[in-house]
């Protein structure tokens, strides 16, 4: 998968010459060197210092037309100044003499004061190939702060016809690739028809060996490399690669920059799982910053009366004044420190003033260190984010885990024996973070609003084992919490909100991603220029290119929502639907407004409209007593006149089927012999809870899309409680089950295929 040790000895030498030159660019001759190392075709060239240098010996190996460059570390655009010349008469005198004007016309561009060291010039084979679409690809790798290494790939060459049917904007790979991961890539390239229509589809896998070995050399001279190289490379371009005439893929032209490794500074820090039990499961917890005035208003109070509520009896408040606080009918002493608590604390929720974090911290006692500790409060507005880690780094007790600063915290559902947790400071009567045996998602989110609008939309359903708002991450990353809820059991779905990644997080993102079995479903903000300002000040880290975010997710398996919105709806089709497993991607629908019908079908991506089977068309026909309903089609649009019984007997039809996966219903409530409204939905023969028996009685997905308003809430309630999940349109509902249906069905195709 990596560079063998002889060819890194060999890049090495060639980098360190470039390095003892005193120079961070490497010139085109030693980009040729590395890449013959890696095996890839580039043309016959020869460099010389001197045009004196040049002889009948040196360029009997050119036998067709030859490019001749000035050579200058100062000079990035050779052409305009005439420093690049064709020339096919190879009489060394004639030779000689197009080098030495070649080097009169260049200095003659500066001014003496200015002129440019020219080191000498290079002599490159020049190679035919004719200038059409898939004949010329630019190849390169540039490190990304977050994620490293990015190997890019650009199609060239003119065909108008070709980009009117297709077009592939430049493709982005986290390396290293192998050659059948490389071969599975290119092969998911619009290119490949090109090279289908000229009769030669094996250029696809001269374009998969090139993606392979570059990936290698990406990812082997980057600061996220197993072994730490001797040099980074932080940017390669090959521009372009072409296939010659006579079918070779070779390298033209190239530029790359690179630095010393001790220059660099860069490191991949490991994941830290250490003690983030105790966000979750801890015994003993202590709430800063609780006023003895219960009718003023702290964030202290909030997090003290949601723990209250919990009926956590070790949980312990601090006020350096002293004094008592009454939460409903218990009385609460507040200790001035945290020395005074008659018990051990593994958690700290420290709600108070920003200006006073040091200082708290500062104070606590090394005996009576706890594992874990949320700061609620933000930065002190007089100083930069930067300093105020500076300051905590030299402060925070090691082992000290810290969620924050500038977040909402932990809401863990209690369940068993388990306490439970709730440090969202919004009053329960304005937002109740309902949980069920049945939660099973956890909710990853940089922003602590975010975290509350989601809970607010899934309010029904139910899904939330736990959330996370983690703000600043100055401690406990994105990764730590990852790979922690990736191996508890009672997780089934995670959920990311992602504004920012720091320094090599993205990385450690994409390797552990890819080794999770569960689905990952990530919204990331900042995709616009102007959303990305938004979330590095909101954030104080940077957010990082969106690309490049969402080629890491595609090529990891993780589920990427495009807007907050399906991030809502994939989130509950995921949880909902976690036990639910399709075999196949066949789907039928049932609906009472034909619009709906038409509309459903548009929206199938990966899905396909499954053939009923005789039998299922026979027990359709003998319910469609008043033969309104094509019976022939999957998505049955049934008359608005349908009660009920009817309605749900149409959907049991089609869940029996054994040619249908999975199933989609829509409702427009409106209709009047069916029970919707508030007064008549909780009928156990209306047709909510009757949805919900059948939901219950099958084990395939089924989505509802319930086409109405507010007035139909209850409605919506009974269905999404009973463990459905309902949209608000047809086009979110099919979007959401085509995404869970084509998640499984590509996990089950790779469980098979190993």
């Amino acid at each position: 998968m990596h560079l063998a040790g002889e060819t890194k000895i060999k890049i090495n030498e060639i980098l360190r010459k470039a390095n003892a030159d005193g120079r961070r660019m490497l010139y085109e001759h030693e980009i040729y060197g590395i890449l013959k190392e890696l095996k890839l075709e580039v043309p016959r060239h020869v460099f010389v210092t001197n045009p004196a240098q040049i002889d009948e010996t040196l360029l009997k190996p050119f036998t067709r037309a030859m490019v001749v460059k000035i050579v200058s570390p100062q000079i990035a655009h050779k052409q305009k100044l005439g420093g690049v010349k064709i020339i096919k008469n190879f009489e060394p005198l004639y030779v000689q003499f197009v080098l030495s004007r070649m080097h009169e016309e260049v200095l003659s561009h500066f001014s003496d004061s200015a002129k440019p060291e020219i080191k000498g010039f290079l002599l490159i084979e020049f190679i035919p190939y004719t200038n059409s679409l898939g004949n010329e690809v630019i190849l390169g790798f540039k490190e990304d702060n977050a994620f490293g290494p990015i190997v890019t790939l650009s199609k060239g060459g003119d065909d108008a016809e070709f980009f009117a049917t297709y077009f592939d904007p430049a493709n982005l790979f986290i390396p290293p690739l192998s050659m059948d991961k490389a071969l599975q890539m290119a092969n998911t390239l619009n290119i490949r028809h090109k090279y289908a229509q000229i009769g030669h589809p094996e250029f696809l896998n001269l374009l998969a060996k090139a993606l392979s070995v570059l990936s290698r050399l990406a990812y082997d001279y980057s600061f996220i490399a197993e072994e730490k190289p001797e040099f980074i490379i932080k940017s390669m371009d090959i521009n372009p690669f072409v296939i010659s005439e006579d079918q070779k893929f070779v390298a033209i032209d190239g530029f790359a920059e690179f630095v010393p490794i001790a220059e660099d500074g860069k490191n991949l820090l490991p994941i830290n799982k250490e003690n983030l039990w105790a966000f979750f499961k801890p015994t003993g917890i202590a709430v800063i910053g609780v006023s003895a005035d219960s009718a003023k208003y702290s964030l202290g109070w909030e997090v003290a009366h949601l723990l209250h509520d919990m009926s956590r009896k070790d949980m312990y408040l601090i006020n350096p004044k002293g004094g008592e606080a009454q939460i409903g009918e218990t009385i609460y002493p507040l200790y001035r420190t945290l020395q005074e608590i008659p018990a051990s604390i593994e958690l700290i929720v420290y709600c108070a003033q920003a200006q006073t974090t040091i200082d708290f911290i500062s104070n606590i006692p090394r005996d009576r260190m706890p594992a874990a500790m949320i700061i609620i409060s933000g930065i002190p507005s007089h100083i930069k984010y930067a300093d105020f880690a500076r300051q905590l780094d030299a402060v925070r007790p090691g082992g000290m885990r810290v969620i924050g600063p500038n977040c909402m915290g932990v809401f863990y559902a209690p369940r068993g024996k388990g306490k439970g947790l709730n440090t969202i400071f919004i009053d329960e009567k304005k937002l109740e973070v309902k949980s069920s045996d049945f939660s099973n998602t956890v909710l990853l989110t940089q922003s602590g609003a975010l975290a509350v609008t989601e809970i607010d939309k899934l309010q029904n359903s139910r899904s939330f084992k736990a959330v996370v708002s983690f703000g600043n991450k100055y401690d406990v990353k994105i990764t730590d919490l990852l790979a922690h809820f990736s191996e508890e059991s009672s997780i089934e779905v995670i959920a990311l909100y992602i504004e920012g990644m720091e320094e090599g997080e993205g990385r450690q993102f994409y390797e552990l991603a890819k080794r999770i079995k569960k689905p990952v479903i990530v919204y990331k903000s900042g995709r616009t220029e102007a959303g990305a300002r938004a979330a590095a000040s909101h954030t104080a880290s940077m957010s990082g290119s969106y690309d490049v975010f969402r080629a890491a997710c595609l090529q990891a398996g993780v589920i990427m929502a495009e807007n907050i919105e399906d991030h809502y709806d994939y989130v509950k089709a995921f949880s909902s639907l976690s036990h639910r497993i399709p075999q196949k991607n066949r789907v039928a629908g049932v609906v009472n407004a034909g619009f709906e019908s038409a509309v459903g079908a548009d929206e199938l991506k990966n899905l396909r409209q499954a053939q009923l089977s005789p039998g299922t068309v026979t027990r359709l026909n003998e319910i469609n007593k008043q033969g309104l309903v094509d019976t022939s089609s999957p998505f049955l649009d049934i008359t608005p006149m349908a009660d009920d019984k009817t309605y749900t007997a149409f959907v049991e039809a089609v869940l029996q089927d054994e040619n249908v996966d999975c199933v989609f219903v829509a409702i427009v409530p409106h209709a009047v012999y069916i029970k919707t409204t508030t007064e008549t939905c909780y009928d156990p023969e209306g047709i909510a809870n009757l949805l919900v028996q059948l939901n219950k009685k099958y084990n395939k997905p089924m989505v509802i899309s319930v086409n109405g308003g507010r007035y139909y809430q209850d409605f919506v309630a009974i269905l999404e409680e009973g463990g459905l999940p309902v949209y608000t349109d047809i086009r979110a509902a099919i979007k959401s089950l085509d995404k869970f249906v084509t998640f499984h069905t590509k996990k089950n195709k790779e469980i098979q295929s190993h």
